[in-house]
Protein backbone atom coordinates (compact mmCIF):
# COMPACT_ATOMS: atom_id res chain seq x y z
CA UNK A 1 0.00 0.00 0.00
CA UNK A 2 1.21 3.50 -0.89
CA UNK A 3 0.14 6.42 1.28
CA UNK A 4 -0.77 9.23 -1.13
CA UNK A 5 -2.13 11.69 1.41
CA UNK A 6 -0.74 15.20 1.04
CA UNK A 7 -1.83 18.83 1.14
CA UNK A 8 -3.13 20.74 -1.85
CA UNK A 9 0.01 22.86 -1.72
CA UNK A 10 2.22 19.77 -1.97
CA UNK A 11 0.14 18.11 -4.70
CA UNK A 12 -0.05 21.15 -6.97
CA UNK A 13 3.64 21.94 -6.56
CA UNK A 14 4.71 18.36 -7.28
CA UNK A 15 2.30 17.21 -9.96
CA UNK A 16 1.12 20.23 -11.97
CA UNK A 17 3.69 21.76 -14.28
CA UNK A 18 3.45 24.97 -16.27
CA UNK A 19 2.03 24.33 -19.77
CA UNK A 20 0.33 21.06 -18.71
CA UNK A 21 -2.94 19.97 -20.25
CA UNK A 22 -5.33 19.78 -17.28
CA UNK A 23 -8.68 18.00 -17.18
CA UNK A 24 -11.06 19.49 -14.60
CA UNK A 25 -13.51 17.01 -13.09
CA UNK A 26 -17.00 17.53 -11.71
CA UNK A 27 -20.33 17.84 -13.46
CA UNK A 28 -22.67 20.33 -11.82
CA UNK A 29 -21.41 19.04 -8.51
CA UNK A 30 -17.98 17.97 -7.21
CA UNK A 31 -16.17 20.87 -8.91
CA UNK A 32 -12.57 20.88 -7.54
CA UNK A 33 -12.49 24.49 -6.34
CA UNK A 34 -9.99 23.89 -3.54
CA UNK A 35 -7.37 22.50 -5.94
CA UNK A 36 -8.09 25.22 -8.51
CA UNK A 37 -7.57 27.90 -5.88
CA UNK A 38 -4.17 26.43 -5.07
CA UNK A 39 -3.20 26.38 -8.76
CA UNK A 40 -3.94 30.12 -8.91
CA UNK A 41 -2.19 30.74 -5.58
CA UNK A 42 0.97 29.06 -6.88
CA UNK A 43 0.76 31.05 -10.12
CA UNK A 44 0.93 28.06 -12.44
CA UNK A 45 0.71 29.29 -16.01
CA UNK A 46 0.43 28.23 -19.63
CA UNK A 47 -2.12 25.53 -18.79
CA UNK A 48 -4.49 24.10 -21.39
CA UNK A 49 -7.82 23.36 -19.69
CA UNK A 50 -10.07 20.49 -20.82
CA UNK A 51 -13.79 20.00 -20.05
CA UNK A 52 -17.13 19.24 -21.64
CA UNK A 53 -19.09 22.04 -19.92
CA UNK A 54 -16.84 24.50 -18.06
CA UNK A 55 -18.07 25.77 -14.67
CA UNK A 56 -17.12 29.12 -13.10
CA UNK A 57 -14.00 27.46 -11.69
CA UNK A 58 -12.60 28.09 -15.18
CA UNK A 59 -13.13 31.82 -14.65
CA UNK A 60 -10.91 31.50 -11.58
CA UNK A 61 -8.13 29.73 -13.49
CA UNK A 62 -8.34 32.04 -16.51
CA UNK A 63 -8.61 35.29 -14.53
CA UNK A 64 -5.77 34.09 -12.29
CA UNK A 65 -3.46 33.99 -15.31
CA UNK A 66 -3.08 30.21 -15.28
CA UNK A 67 -4.62 29.29 -18.63
CA UNK A 68 -3.31 29.72 -22.13
CA UNK A 69 -5.96 27.57 -23.83
CA UNK A 70 -9.39 26.06 -23.26
CA UNK A 71 -10.94 23.14 -25.13
CA UNK A 72 -14.57 22.56 -24.23
CA UNK A 73 -18.13 22.12 -25.39
CA UNK A 74 -19.53 25.03 -23.37
CA UNK A 75 -18.30 27.60 -20.86
CA UNK A 76 -20.12 29.79 -18.40
CA UNK A 77 -22.11 30.04 -15.18
CA UNK A 78 -24.48 27.03 -15.04
CA UNK A 79 -28.07 28.22 -15.10
CA UNK A 80 -27.00 31.86 -15.33
CA UNK A 81 -25.26 32.53 -18.64
CA UNK A 82 -21.98 32.69 -20.50
CA UNK A 83 -18.66 33.60 -18.90
CA UNK A 84 -17.65 37.27 -18.88
CA UNK A 85 -14.06 36.35 -18.03
CA UNK A 86 -13.53 33.83 -20.82
CA UNK A 87 -15.28 35.99 -23.42
CA UNK A 88 -13.10 38.97 -22.53
CA UNK A 89 -9.88 36.93 -22.61
CA UNK A 90 -10.75 35.34 -25.97
CA UNK A 91 -11.64 38.71 -27.47
CA UNK A 92 -8.36 40.20 -26.24
CA UNK A 93 -6.39 37.32 -27.77
CA UNK A 94 -4.87 36.10 -24.49
CA UNK A 95 -6.85 32.84 -24.37
CA UNK A 96 -7.06 30.31 -27.20
CA UNK A 97 -10.54 28.76 -27.29
CA UNK A 98 -11.40 25.52 -29.09
CA UNK A 99 -15.15 24.84 -28.98
CA UNK A 100 -16.99 21.76 -30.16
CA UNK A 101 -19.88 20.08 -28.31
CA UNK A 102 -20.21 18.30 -24.99
CA UNK A 103 -20.71 14.97 -26.75
CA UNK A 104 -17.73 15.47 -29.02
CA UNK A 105 -15.62 16.19 -25.94
CA UNK A 106 -16.90 12.98 -24.34
CA UNK A 107 -15.90 11.04 -27.46
CA UNK A 108 -12.42 12.54 -27.44
CA UNK A 109 -11.87 11.78 -23.74
CA UNK A 110 -13.28 8.27 -24.19
CA UNK A 111 -10.85 7.69 -27.05
CA UNK A 112 -8.04 8.80 -24.75
CA UNK A 113 -9.29 6.43 -22.07
CA UNK A 114 -9.36 3.52 -24.53
CA UNK A 115 -5.93 4.33 -25.94
CA UNK A 116 -7.18 4.70 -29.51
CA UNK A 117 -6.35 7.66 -31.78
CA UNK A 118 -9.97 8.64 -32.47
CA UNK A 119 -13.62 7.61 -32.22
CA UNK A 120 -15.83 7.89 -35.34
CA UNK A 121 -19.23 9.56 -35.09
CA UNK A 122 -21.64 11.49 -37.32
CA UNK A 123 -21.64 14.23 -34.65
CA UNK A 124 -20.44 17.55 -36.18
CA UNK A 125 -20.68 16.19 -39.72
CA UNK A 126 -22.86 19.22 -40.47
CA UNK A 127 -23.16 22.71 -39.11
CA UNK A 128 -20.79 25.63 -38.57
CA UNK A 129 -18.47 23.66 -36.26
CA UNK A 130 -17.96 20.76 -38.66
CA UNK A 131 -14.59 21.90 -39.99
CA UNK A 132 -13.35 24.32 -37.33
CA UNK A 133 -11.67 21.94 -34.86
CA UNK A 134 -8.29 20.67 -36.08
CA UNK A 135 -8.60 17.45 -34.05
CA UNK A 136 -11.91 16.53 -35.72
CA UNK A 137 -11.53 15.35 -39.30
CA UNK A 138 -13.79 13.86 -41.94
CA UNK A 139 -13.16 10.22 -42.84
CA UNK A 140 -14.88 7.62 -45.02
CA UNK A 141 -16.47 4.71 -43.19
CA UNK A 142 -14.86 1.47 -44.41
CA UNK A 143 -18.19 -0.38 -44.08
CA UNK A 144 -20.77 2.04 -45.52
CA UNK A 145 -18.62 4.56 -47.44
CA UNK A 146 -20.49 7.30 -45.59
CA UNK A 147 -18.58 10.41 -44.57
CA UNK A 148 -18.29 10.67 -40.79
CA UNK A 149 -16.15 12.58 -38.34
CA UNK A 150 -13.10 11.22 -36.52
CA UNK A 151 -12.90 12.81 -33.07
CA UNK A 152 -9.24 12.80 -32.04
CA UNK A 153 -8.28 11.48 -28.61
CA UNK A 154 -7.36 13.66 -25.64
CA UNK A 155 -4.82 12.56 -23.04
CA UNK A 156 -4.41 15.33 -20.45
CA UNK A 157 -1.23 15.43 -18.39
CA UNK A 158 -3.17 15.63 -15.15
CA UNK A 159 -6.77 15.57 -13.90
CA UNK A 160 -8.01 17.47 -10.87
CA UNK A 161 -11.16 16.20 -9.20
CA UNK A 162 -13.14 16.33 -5.96
CA UNK A 163 -14.99 13.29 -4.59
CA UNK A 164 -16.77 12.04 -1.50
CA UNK A 165 -14.08 9.77 -0.13
CA UNK A 166 -10.94 7.71 -0.71
CA UNK A 167 -8.56 5.44 1.13
CA UNK A 168 -4.90 6.41 1.51
CA UNK A 169 -3.96 4.39 -1.57
CA UNK A 170 -6.19 6.44 -3.87
CA UNK A 171 -9.20 4.18 -4.33
CA UNK A 172 -11.60 7.07 -4.88
CA UNK A 173 -15.34 6.73 -4.38
CA UNK A 174 -17.62 9.17 -6.18
CA UNK A 175 -21.38 9.13 -6.56
CA UNK A 176 -24.10 11.42 -7.86
CA UNK A 177 -23.86 13.07 -11.28
CA UNK A 178 -20.64 11.70 -12.82
CA UNK A 179 -20.72 13.41 -16.22
CA UNK A 180 -17.31 13.38 -17.91
CA UNK A 181 -15.30 12.83 -14.71
CA UNK A 182 -14.48 9.15 -15.10
CA UNK A 183 -13.59 9.31 -18.80
CA UNK A 184 -11.57 12.48 -18.27
CA UNK A 185 -9.66 11.03 -15.33
CA UNK A 186 -8.97 7.70 -17.00
CA UNK A 187 -7.77 9.51 -20.15
CA UNK A 188 -5.33 11.54 -18.05
CA UNK A 189 -1.82 10.44 -17.16
CA UNK A 190 -2.28 11.17 -13.46
CA UNK A 191 -5.02 12.27 -11.06
CA UNK A 192 -5.02 14.68 -8.12
CA UNK A 193 -8.10 14.19 -5.96
CA UNK A 194 -9.46 16.11 -2.99
CA UNK A 195 -12.04 14.32 -0.83
CA UNK A 196 -14.33 14.96 2.10
CA UNK A 197 -13.25 11.86 4.00
CA UNK A 198 -10.34 9.42 4.20
CA UNK A 199 -11.64 5.91 4.84
CA UNK A 200 -10.15 2.60 5.91
CA UNK A 201 -9.62 -0.11 3.28
CA UNK A 202 -12.45 -2.27 4.63
CA UNK A 203 -14.93 0.61 4.30
CA UNK A 204 -14.04 0.96 0.62
CA UNK A 205 -14.34 -2.80 0.16
CA UNK A 206 -17.92 -2.78 1.46
CA UNK A 207 -19.09 -0.65 -1.48
CA UNK A 208 -16.81 -1.51 -4.43
CA UNK A 209 -19.39 -0.24 -6.95
CA UNK A 210 -18.73 3.32 -5.75
CA UNK A 211 -14.99 3.17 -6.50
CA UNK A 212 -14.84 5.14 -9.75
CA UNK A 213 -11.23 6.25 -10.19
CA UNK A 214 -8.24 3.94 -10.73
CA UNK A 215 -5.83 4.00 -7.78
CA UNK A 216 -2.83 3.39 -10.03
CA UNK A 217 -3.37 6.80 -11.65
CA UNK A 218 -4.20 8.70 -8.46
CA UNK A 219 -0.95 10.32 -7.35
CA UNK A 220 -2.31 12.53 -4.55
CA UNK A 221 -5.25 12.42 -2.16
CA UNK A 222 -6.09 15.63 -0.31
CA UNK A 223 -8.45 15.61 2.66
CA UNK A 224 -10.46 18.80 2.18
CA UNK A 225 -13.98 19.10 3.60
CA UNK A 226 -16.13 21.40 1.46
CA UNK A 227 -13.47 21.14 -1.24
CA UNK A 228 -16.10 21.58 -3.95
CA UNK A 229 -17.62 24.76 -2.45
CA UNK A 230 -19.37 26.83 -3.84
CA UNK A 231 -20.61 23.96 -6.03
CA UNK A 232 -22.39 21.09 -4.34
CA UNK A 233 -21.42 17.53 -3.48
CA UNK A 234 -24.06 14.84 -3.58
CA UNK A 235 -25.06 13.68 -0.06
CA UNK A 236 -22.72 16.22 1.63
CA UNK A 237 -23.78 19.81 0.86
CA UNK A 238 -25.87 21.94 -1.47
CA UNK A 239 -24.71 24.50 -3.99
CA UNK A 240 -24.34 28.08 -2.76
CA UNK A 241 -26.94 29.52 -5.12
CA UNK A 242 -26.25 33.10 -4.05
CA UNK A 243 -22.56 32.73 -4.92
CA UNK A 244 -23.41 31.57 -8.43
CA UNK A 245 -26.11 34.25 -8.82
CA UNK A 246 -23.65 36.96 -7.78
CA UNK A 247 -20.83 35.65 -9.95
CA UNK A 248 -21.66 37.49 -13.18
CA UNK A 249 -21.67 40.83 -11.35
CA UNK A 250 -18.45 39.89 -9.52
CA UNK A 251 -16.69 39.35 -12.85
CA UNK A 252 -18.30 42.01 -15.03
CA UNK A 253 -15.02 43.89 -15.51
CA UNK A 254 -11.32 43.54 -14.71
CA UNK A 255 -11.53 45.49 -11.44
CA UNK A 256 -14.44 43.45 -10.08
CA UNK A 257 -12.73 40.23 -11.14
CA UNK A 258 -9.52 41.20 -9.35
CA UNK A 259 -11.51 42.01 -6.20
CA UNK A 260 -13.15 38.57 -6.44
CA UNK A 261 -9.79 36.82 -6.77
CA UNK A 262 -8.37 38.87 -3.91
CA UNK A 263 -11.17 38.05 -1.47
CA UNK A 264 -11.39 34.41 -2.53
CA UNK A 265 -7.74 33.42 -3.03
CA UNK A 266 -5.01 35.98 -2.52
CA UNK A 267 -6.10 37.02 0.98
CA UNK A 268 -5.74 33.43 2.19
CA UNK A 269 -2.87 30.99 2.66
CA UNK A 270 -5.04 27.98 1.88
CA UNK A 271 -8.59 26.83 1.23
CA UNK A 272 -9.40 26.34 4.92
CA UNK A 273 -8.54 29.97 5.56
CA UNK A 274 -10.97 30.93 2.81
CA UNK A 275 -13.71 28.75 4.31
CA UNK A 276 -13.18 30.40 7.71
CA UNK A 277 -13.77 33.79 6.08
CA UNK A 278 -17.30 32.85 5.01
CA UNK A 279 -20.36 33.89 7.05
CA UNK A 280 -20.41 31.87 10.24
CA UNK A 281 -23.54 29.81 9.57
CA UNK A 282 -23.28 29.51 5.77
CA UNK A 283 -21.74 26.04 5.51
CA UNK A 284 -24.13 24.75 8.18
CA UNK A 285 -27.08 25.98 6.11
CA UNK A 286 -25.71 24.20 3.04
CA UNK A 287 -25.57 20.77 4.68
CA UNK A 288 -27.23 18.08 2.58
CA UNK A 289 -30.92 17.42 3.21
CA UNK A 290 -31.99 13.94 2.13
CA UNK A 291 -35.63 15.00 2.05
Amino acid sequence: MVDKIMTAQQAVKKYINNSDMVFVGGFGHAIPFSIAQEIVRQKKHGLHLIKTGADIVFDMLVAGGCAQGLTCGWYGNPGMGMSNVIRQEVESGTLELTESTNFSMMLRLHAGKLGVPFIPSPILSNGDLAHTVSEIKSITCPFTNAEIQAHGSLNPDVAIVHAQRSDVNGNVQLWGSIGDTVDGCEASKKIICSVEEICQDDEISLTPHLTKLPAHKVVAVIKQPFGAYPSYLHSFYQRDEKYYADHSNNTKDALKTEEWLQSTIYNHNDFNSYLHSLPEDLLKKLEWNNS
